[in-house]
């Protein structure tokens, strides 16, 4: 079943480019690159990693360690060389960012406007339950990445 003709559990027909269910996606075959649910599971899985660094970087805070940028702490910033970077959260952010490139790139493709872009970009990264402060920068790099992807030559 291709991604464009699958149905809800009330047998409406769901549309890729405007996303019309706001459950997360699974990462099945079935969804298309550059499709809504491609951009929305991409999302989940990079918020996900993202809000549990978070969470990691408070709960050593809190235990008295020293207060660090959390870039810092991900072995980029200075006296980190001996700590290795976080791969896992490198790795969603980057799947995430090819995600919202190719979604902004096929909505351009298909003549929306920028404006409906962003709006159905931010649906997709709207998802309740992921509301941490990992969720809502990941929310703003994405929208900033979807905007240089639509309006690259």
């Amino acid at each position: 079943m291709a991604a464009s003709d699958r149905s809800d559990v009330t047998g409406e027909s769901l549309s890729v480019t405007a996303g019309r269910d706001s459950r997360i996606a699974d990462c099945s075959s079935e969804i298309a690159v550059g499709s809504w649910e491609h951009l929305q599971a991409a999302f989940a899985r990079a918020a996900t990693v993202a809000d549990r660094a978070v969470g990691l970087w408070l709960a050593r805070d809190a235990n008295g360690s020293i207060v660090r940028d959390l870039t810092a702490d991900a072995g980029h910033g200075p006296g980190n060389a001996d700590r290795p970077p976080d791969n896992e959260l490198s790795v969603h952010r980057a799947l995430a960012r090819a995600a919202a490139t190719a979604y902004a790139r096929r909505v351009k493709a298909e003549g929306l406007a920028p404006e409906q872009m962003l709006v159905l970009v931010k649906s997709a990264t709207s998802i309740h339950g992921l509301l941490g402060f990992g969720a809502q920068a990941l929310t703003s790099d994405i929208v900033r990445w979807s905007i240089d992807a639509y309006f690259e030559d």
